[in-house]
């Protein structure tokens, strides 16, 4: 692990810097960074993925962190993928939505333990409902603290034309 910073935001990289990269959006990251540290490792390691990991607070700092993967990036930042956990999983979800309004790309996102009333940190608005899909973005949805939100909102993201998958909870292990 390195740690390194970038414009006014402490960023934590796991992993080779030559692999694809995953940013790991974490709120435990606050509170508690050596779990999340550690849950970074583990999935460098058997992901064989470079994991970038902010110290956020607000939405803002999810944007910096965005910037900094893509910038840092050894393969075409087109290709970064996210995992948000909590209000940062509605965060990850935003961002694919918006991606193209941002002059950006995903590869994947991935939104765990959301629910129906989390708000979107960076936008401070709960989530919409999915436009039709203008990207090839993957979006997972894991079926962990609501799963009938979780599957309602895999629902209506396939409605819309998205590559979107319910992970059922069991078969997600990336835990603190």
């Amino acid at each position: 692990m390195q740690a390194q910073q970038s414009p006014g935001l402490n960023v934590a990289v796991h992993g080779h810097p030559n692999l694809d990269t995953l940013l790991l959006w974490h709120p435990a990251v606050r509170t508690d960074a050596d779990a999340v540290g550690a849950l970074a490792s583990r999935i460098a390691t058997r992901s064989g993925v470079r994991v970038v990991v902010p110290t956020w607070e607000d939405g803002r700092d999810l944007l910096r962190s965005v910037r900094y993967a893509r910038q840092s990036a050894v393969h075409p930042p087109d290709q970064v993928s996210v995992v948000g956990y909590g209000d940062a999983g509605i965060a990850a979800l935003s961002l694919a939505q918006h991606q193209r309004r941002l002059g950006i790309g995903l590869r994947r996102v991935t939104c765990v333990d959301g629910a129906a009333d989390l708000v979107d940190p960076i936008s401070g608005q709960p989530l919409p409902a999915p436009a039709p899909a203008p990207v090839d973005t993957a979006v997972d949805v894991v079926a962990s603290q609501d799963p009938t939100w979780a599957q309602d909102t895999v629902t209506a993201w396939q409605a819309a034309g998205w590559a979107a998958t319910l992970v059922p909870a069991d078969q997600f292990t990336w835990r603190v």
